[in-house]
């Protein structure tokens, strides 16, 4: 007779409990809080703002109207995407786009995105973790473009994957957002802002 795990439910209780990886990817959250593990503890977040979610819609609007114009370019553009940074620590990026590959690629989590974008939430620990943490996370497994939106300060940060760490250019809303990984793309800063 086969016997059923309970399935593990967590909430902003839970906040600081230790997880393993198989808890965490097996767990049921709830909502509307978001949640990643950082060091096997469980990391409770505030739900995205209407304002977070102004900001980061028209990203998620070009880059998925882009994909449909170039599916040859893009496989994948992911709400919410899932990276395992290491044995302790899994986050949840704003939006993930990973491109189109002819070589074998592990399944997410454990697949790394080319592209990652963080919108920016209010707070020290928020802003810390996006400019910070993560993009020191997102160096070390590759993604070659970190994009940190931030409404705040109304500009974009792109970092570019390079040997030493990333290079750094600093977009306003007057600004394009455009990537080499991306021929073609054009988002208007000022649709974000």
């Amino acid at each position: 007779m086969a016997t059923h795990q309970p399935l593990l439910v967590l909430g902003p209780q839970d906040h600081g409990r230790a997880l393993s990886a198989d808890e965490f990817a097996s767990a049921e959250f709830r909502p509307p809080w978001n949640y990643e593990r950082v060091a096997g503890r469980l990391l409770v977040m505030s739900p995205d703002s209407q304002e977070h979610d102004d900001c980061s819609e028209p990203f998620r609007d070009h880059l998925g109207a882009y994909k449909l114009a170039h599916p040859d370019i893009v496989e994948r553009v992911v709400s919410e995407a899932w990276v395992r940074v290491d044995g302790g620590t899994d986050r949840i990026g704003d939006i993930g786009v990973y491109l189109r590959t002819d070589h074998p690629v592990p399944d997410r989590p454990d697949r790394v995105p080319d592209l990652m974008f963080e919108v920016v939430s209010p707070g020290k620990p928020s802003h810390d973790r996006d400019y910070i943490e993560k993009r020191a996370e997102y160096h070390r497994l590759g993604v070659r473009e970190y994009v940190v939106i931030d409404r705040f300060a109304r500009r974009v940060t792109v970092l570019t994957h390079g040997p030493d760490g990333y290079a750094e250019r600093v977009l306003s809303a007057a600004d394009l957002y455009a990537s080499p990984l991306l021929p073609g793309l054009a988002i208007p800063l000022a649709e974000a802002f």
